[in-house]
């Protein structure tokens, strides 16, 4: 068995969720040979509530026709509740503002898409080291294996092996993210529409028990999602969290009674954790994705950053491949980001500005407008504008 050799390629992109699936297939489409590696073996399971708005179905086309393999179900605006799960607002769409999955579905959907492209596709593989030599990148793999390409994707995560060889990043900050609990209960189709109805919102609870976060609840087709995310001062205080949360749901019937106890799964989202990375690029390697921090810095929503970084990506590198030397159209990649991504991926304002966006918050109870406009920048990223009122009520 050969364990050294050397295969080259155009580009090698490192782990296959939504980022790095859709890196691998724009790449594949503009003919360049791809090699798309990830550490597991799909479908498998990825801690995430699975939320995916209608942008990105707006954007990527090609997902429309593949609906059944992707998603579960439609969802239509959102509900929210106060702290104490008293007050609530709710922003409606008559049309479906995104849709339901489980990560299992969603991301094999995505990685077969970019298998029928033409990438290639090493599952099962640990990637242990990440190089740059003077004209391509070495890509080593725990089995001795080795792989040769001009420019090297890293979209593995947000605990990223290819930021830490590449020295783009040895790690997160204390404060550059939050810890989330999320659990996918199995619950019959026609129970879930006889307690929540046909065409049911998001269900979120802004700072649940006083936290800098949410806790939610997303009715799927076969399946109730519960969930909390946090920035949390001690990671060991979010599995009583957890359990407060669903005790609270309970009590105000958002809710089964029954509902069965599940798995509890935990990780962490690097929300807005792009701005805390200096460059997202090392020569010939490049992040995107949880890797690079593009989670919105609101909502801890990945999915439609990471797939538009993939394709911001994407676009620079087939700009760098025309080139001998594409270091310098590489360094695009920096800026180029920033145009489609810089206000969604933005955190809410912390520190010294915490009281004023808890007092963003409370005025989604008080008046109606605020609730439209609060709706469209949780779904959508949409800044708060006349403009993103005016389209509330389009």
């Amino acid at each position: 068995m050969q364990t050294n050799m050397k295969v080259h390629r155009d580009v090698i992109v490192v782990g296959a969720g939504p980022a790095g699936s859709t890196a691998a297939k724009l790449l594949a489409d503009r003919g360049y040979s791809v090699l798309l590696i990830d550490r597991s073996k799909f479908p498998r399971h990825k801690t995430c509530a699975s939320w995916i708005n209608r942008l990105a179905f707006e954007r990527f086309p090609y997902l429309r026709d593949r609906l059944p393999d992707l998603v579960e179900n439609p969802f239509y605006g959102v509900t929210f509740y106060d702290k104490e799960i008293e007050r609530e607002d709710r922003y409606r769409e008559n049309r479906p503002s995104g849709y339901l999955s489980l990560r299992s579905k969603f991301d094999n959907g995505l990685l077969r898409i970019a298998v029928e492209a033409g990438a290639e596709l090493l599952e099962d593989c640990q990637v242990v080291n990440v190089n740059e030599e003077r004209d391509s990148v070495r890509v080593q793999l725990a089995n001795g294996r080795e792989y040769l390409s001009r420019i090297v994707i890293g979209a593995d995560g947000a605990s990223s092996r290819v930021a830490v060889a590449a020295k783009l990043r040895q790690g997160w900050g204390a404060r550059d993210y939050v810890l989330c609990a999320n659990t996918d209960v199995p619950v019959p189709a026609e129970r879930i529409r006889a307690f929540y109805g046909e065409r049911f919102p998001l269900r979120v609870f802004l700072e649940f028990d006083g936290i800098q976060g949410y806790g939610w609840v997303f009715p799927k087709r076969n399946h109730i999602c519960i969930g909390i995310g946090a920035l949390l001062d001690d990671g060991r205080s979010i599995r009583p969290l957890f359990s407060r949360f669903v005790g609270a749901l309970r009590a105000h019937e958002h809710i089964p009674s029954d509902l069965a106890q599940e798995k509890i799964h935990f990780d962490i989202d690097p929300v807005g954790g792009v701005y805390r990375i200096p460059s997202l690029l090392r020569g010939r390697v490049m992040l995107i994705g949880d890797a690079a921090g593009f989670v919105s810095g609101s909502t801890g929503e990945g999915i439609y950053p990471g797939m538009v970084s993939a394709e911001v990506a994407a676009e620079v590198i087939h700009r760098a491949l025309q080139d001998m030397s594409p270091g310098p159209a590489l360094e695009r990649y920096n800026q180029a980001w920033r145009a489609e991504l810089g206000d969604y991926v933005k955190r809410l304002p912390g520190g010294r500005e915490e009281g004023k966006t808890r007092g963003r918050i409370e005025m989604i109870f008080r008046m109606p407008l605020v609730s439209r406009i609060a709706g469209r920048a949780f779904l959508y990223g949409e800044p708060a504008s006349l403009r993103t009122l005016l389209r509330a009520f389009l």
